[in-house]
């Protein structure tokens, strides 16, 4: 920024503006760090929390996706909200509300109090992730944007790594509440200095309409999906509840694509799956989520339930899967700008197929740089499916309609992460009894009893599931076609509208 004879008044405006866009990257950056490290933090601490507090299996499950859940919902509807009402007002009112429920998380007594505090939770984080790259996109000029939405996604991902080691120390030397304890001095102090530095830089937009109908329906036939997977775990399957919830869930999303093709701004806007590339990367996008997005959860009930580790020996055994994610993503990014999105993408896709076919062959008592091998596997094949779909999607998408097409993407990641939980207990639960399945993640059995063989038996079924859904995962990536030229630029501007999905289990 030149600024030689410029007046005085001119000269204190430009510091003003540029020192605020960097508060602006502090605060966004703050705000995706701890809802990204909340994410993966908790995920070691499960097994001490079912203890803790006599939680039940399906609550322990449903303080994983309940917080999904919600997010999933709402951070659409907190986008629009935000453009009508103003993002420094939801942004603020986002860490306030993620501080509190975070304490009230911490003091919970039953597992149905933590559920409960976990939704609230995920109320803040919507709204912290739903205005962060928005804040980033006003605040920050076009030829800095990139970097500054770089940081943002790289600190994200750091939030993610740390949480896996985080979780296990912290639960080991001071408790699973602290988890969430360790959010309000953050918390609060990035309430109050955003509360005091962020200003609205934005124009509100007063048209902007809600999709109601959609808004309401989507969840609900999520949601009607995840808990009849609840009952399936409990062992009811074929009950008239289970049966009725499968249905209804079904229909909803029927109704739910019926609305959208007739609402004027569709949450999910249904033409776009007429270009052939969209669907395809979306589809194998879902199924590739579907199929390893509950990798982290089952396997830290392998080690800690099966093999009796510490929270932060599993915690350090997890480590291999999410460093090599955040190593090989800037690899992977720079490949897709210059390989075909189809070819680089459905290696990925293999990749996860093999190491998932691999992992349905180990023993209990595996030799762990085995295992570690095929964690890496996982990770690396995650980030190189990621980053060549998602530029290749976005690009077959007209320039005017990326906001909606980031939105629907976001909405496919978000809820095959939170099925895919529902679905792995759902199989684990086909091999052994909902009673046993709760004697042996309470930890009352040790690694070399029948129960542990036959949780074994049911983590095999879920890595073979996992293996298949990612061979059609494979068929529709290269379903794709090729596209019928290169971007120039190394990444495609997000529009003003695009929100990140959840952050930390892409």
């Amino acid at each position: 920024m030149n600024l030689a004879g410029a007046r005085p008044q001119e000269v204190l405006r430009a510091r003003r503006q540029l020192e605020y866009k960097w508060v602006v990257l502090i605060n966004t950056t703050l705000g995706v760090f701890m809802a990204s490290l909340d994410n993966s933090i908790l995920t070691i601490s499960l097994p001490d929390i079912l203890r803790s507090i006599n939680a039940t299996v399906v609550e322990i499950m449903w303080v994983v996706m309940g917080y999904s859940l919600i997010i999933t919902a709402l951070l659409l509807p907190f986008s629009r909200l935000a453009d009508m009402k103003g993002r420094v007002k939801l942004f603020n009112l986002g860490f306030a509300i993620f501080t509190v429920s975070s304490a009230l998380c911490g003091l919970s007594q039953t597992g149905s109090q933590l559920v409960a505090f976990r939704l609230l939770q995920g109320i803040g984080s919507a709204l912290l992730l739903s205005n962060s790259v928005a804040l980033l996109t006003d605040a920050f000029p076009l030829h800095e944007r990139g970097s500054a939405l770089g940081i943002n996604m790289m600190m994200a991902t750091t939030g993610f790594v740390m949480g896996i080691v985080a979780g296990g120390v912290i639960t080991e030397f001071l408790g699973w509440r602290y988890i969430f304890f360790i959010n309000v001095p953050v918390g609060l102090f990035a309430a109050v200095w955003c509360y005091r530095k962020l200003h609205e830089t934005a124009e509100l937009d007063d048209t902007a309409r809600f999709d109601v109908p959609g808004i309401i329906t989507f969840p609900l036939a999520i949601s009607a999906i995840l808990a009849a997977l609840t009952l399936v775990t409990q062992g009811r399957w074929g009950e008239p509840a289970t049966n009725g919830l499968f249905l209804s869930g079904f229909a909803l999303l029927i109704v739910f694509l019926l609305i959208e093709r007739r609402a004027p701004e569709p949450m999910m806007d249904l033409m776009l799956f007429r270009i052939r590339l969209f669907w395809a990367g979306n589809s194998a996008l879902f199924l590739n989520t579907l199929a390893r997005g509950a990798t982290m959860f089952i396997m830290s009930w392998y080690f800690q339930a099966a093999l009796g580790d510490p929270p932060v020996t599993a915690g350090l055994k997890m480590l291999p899967m999410a460093l090599t994610m955040a190593v090989s993503a800037p690899i992977a990014g720079r490949l897709s700008d210059k390989l075909p999105s189809r070819e680089l993408a459905t290696v990925g896709l293999i990749g996860t197929a093999v190491a998932m076919l691999w992992m349905s062959t180990f023993p209990l008592h595996v030799s762990y740089p085995l295992l570690a091998v095929a964690l890496v596997l996982i990770g690396a094949s995650n980030t190189f499916f990621n980053a060549p779909n998602t530029t290749a999607v976005m690009a077959a998408v007209p320039a005017q309609r990326r906001g909606v097409a980031a939105g629907t993407r976001t909405l496919l990641l978000n809820t095959g992460q939170t099925m895919a939980i529902a679905l792995t207990m759902a199989i684990v639960a086909t091999r052994m009894s909902y009673q046993t399945l709760v004697v042996l993640f309470s930890g009352a059995t040790d690694g070399a009893s029948l129960d542990a063989v036959a949780f074994m038996d049911g983590l095999h079924k879920v890595f073979l599931v996992s293996a298949l859904m990612s061979v059609i995962a494979i068929v529709c990536s290269a379903m794709r076609g090729q596209e019928k030229g290169r971007l120039e630029k190394p990444a495609i501007e997000p529009a003003a509208d695009e929100r990140p999905a959840l952050v930390g289990v892409h």
